[in-house]
């Protein structure tokens, strides 16, 4: 699986994610209506600091935390999943209110790059690599 073909779709009405990595071309639908494709290369540096995915490679682990200031998690303003992928493998971890944006995920073992994902309920998708 290639990093290029991965694309995040979120329904507007329930807030379901669906990931498409097979077929780029696919248009989810969900409630009854097409998906929203969520978009990363819209982000400007402003804001950064509180919402890009930050990738810390631990001997056992990787670690994704959302801001070099932690983002804020409230109900009104929140990071709803965080993924990391290696181009061999996804893992996806949704989050809570009462958490900070911090996801712990295994070891990574494939030959790209690292790439994390955080999605937030006002400022969308954000994306890094490492």
């Amino acid at each position: 699986m290639g990093q290029e073909g991965l694309k995040f779709y979120r329904c507007n009405t329930c807030g379901n994610l669906f990931l498409v990595m097979i077929d780029p071309s696919v248009t989810p639908s969900c409630c009854g209506s097409e998906m929203q494709l969520l978009d990363s290369s819209h982000h400007t540096h402003e804001g950064s600091e509180k919402h890009l995915p930050i990738i810390d490679v631990h001997e056992d682990y990787t670690e994704v935390r959302v801001g070099l200031q932690l983002h804020p998690m409230s109900a009104q303003h929140r990071i709803e999943w965080v993924v990391l992928t290696d181009g061999e493998r996804i893992e996806v971890q949704k989050l809570g209110l009462t958490t900070p944006p911090i996801a712990r995920f295994s070891k990574m073992n494939g030959k790209g790059k690292l790439r994390a994902y955080a999605f937030g309920n006002i400022h969308g998708l954000w994306v890094t690599e490492k």
